[in-house]
Parts: C-alpha cells; structure tokens; sequence
C-alpha cells in the first residue's frame, strides 16, 4: 500500500454528489414498489417517494482543470480561465479555515414519464434496397393507435456503441467521417411518420453501425450491418 492519497482526490464535481443520489433515491424506489406487492389482496399498498429533500455540507475548492472544461463543453461553450469548483463533504468533526464551507439545499421531485400520458409505441422499419443508403423509417403512435403527428424525430449513430458491439463480434470497425444520416432531425407526418437515410462512406469499413432514435422521451436502438 502506498502513503496517504491526495487529499484534493477526496474532493470531486457537484453532479457527481447529485447523480449518486439519483441512483439511491431511484434504488429506494425500486425497492419499495417491490415491497407493494405484498399483502393481504384487496389491502396491497405501493409506496412512492414524491419528493425527496437534502442538505448537504461541503467544502469548497476552485481548481484550474482543462480536463473538467472539456467535460462540459457542451453545457459551457466558452470557460477561458478553466476555473471549476470542486466539493468535498464536510465531516461533522471538521472546521472550515482554509477552504469554504457552504450548504447546497435541493429535492427531487418525482415528475410522470410523457406528462403522465401512456408512453407511445415506436416502431423502427430499415429499407435497405439500396445498401450504401438504407432508409430508416419510425413510426410513431399513441396506446389507442392514434399517430403522433409532429413529434421531432432524431436519428444518430453510436460511435462508441458501433465499435463495442462490432468488436464483440470479432471485428474492428471505426464509423467513417462520411457514414452519416442525411437528416438529424424530422418531424412525423399526418400518419406519424418520419424517415432518414443512412448514407454509408465508400470508405466505410465493414461492421455493425449502432442506430439511435429518439422520439417522445423515448430511445430506440437498432443494429444495421455493414456487409461490403
């Protein structure tokens, strides 16, 4: 074992603390739906956790880090100066001196899937009569069968996915610059309907592409085959 860890390791970014506590808030849910079903039939009861309020006590730390501006990038275009703040939980033994001490109050707060609306149903369809440009189509429609009209529609490829599953199947595929959808985003149709093509690189190597499709709150994902 080596000596003591460093004590700025301990410290770590704000979404972490508050991701880890999603995970536990959802767990505790999980395991208290599970709960529901027991008891005697006709006084069975489920037990939800509407809402969830927590305090924590945190030191502070402002770093310089490329690293972590990099990370969020896309919430944070421009950060020059790279500063971050950085938490640590406070022990209850401990006084702040050097550092800052400060409290971060917050809840979660259940909120229903689609508005509280049944979830659509997502049909994925691939024409591939042409192989170097299938066509994607979606299919969009309520529980009753009733087609979603005007619900953006966006398709994309995993690359990160593609190379996984492509490499689990024995080969290494890397998703060329030019293997793209022709159209990121569309809206469905009077009969719920919305399609892109998948245009394939000529110099697409062979593999299997990681198709997703997001539409409603939903994520659909399909595999399409890079043959030739």
């Amino acid at each position: 074992m080596g000596g003591m860890a460093d004590p700025s390791e301990a410290f770590s970014t704000l979404d972490d603390f508050l991701l880890s506590l999603a995970d536990g808030v959802s767990h505790a849910q999980q395991e208290l739906s599970r709960s529901g079903l027991h008891g005697e039939p006709g006084r069975q009861f489920a037990y939800h956790l509407p809402r969830v309020d927590f305090e924590l006590k945190m030191n502070l730390r402002v770093v310089q880090d490329s690293k972590l501006t990099n990370r969020y990038k896309s919430i944070r275009a421009l950060n020059l100066a790279n500063k971050h703040l950085l938490f640590r939980p406070l022990a209850s033994e401990e006084t702040s001196t050097l550092e800052i001490a400060a409290v971060v109050r917050g809840a979660f707060v259940a909120v229903p899937a689609n508005n509280g609306l049944p979830a659509p149903v997502i049909e994925l369809t691939v024409v591939r009569e042409d192989p170097n440009a299938p066509v994607v189509q979606v299919t969009a429609r309520n529980m009753a069968g009733e087609a979603l009209v005007g619900a953006e529609v966006q398709f994309n490829i995993d690359r990160e996915e593609s190379f996984d599953i492509s490499a689990a199947a024995g080969r290494t595929m890397t998703v060329a610059a030019g293997t793209r959808f022709d159209r990121a985003s569309v809206l469905t149709d009077a009969d719920g309907k919305a399609e892109a093509v998948l245009t394939i690189a000529s110099d697409q190597a062979r593999g299997l592409l990681a198709i997703t499709v997001d539409v409603a709150d939903q994520t659909e994902t399909l595999v399409y085959e890079v043959a030739s």
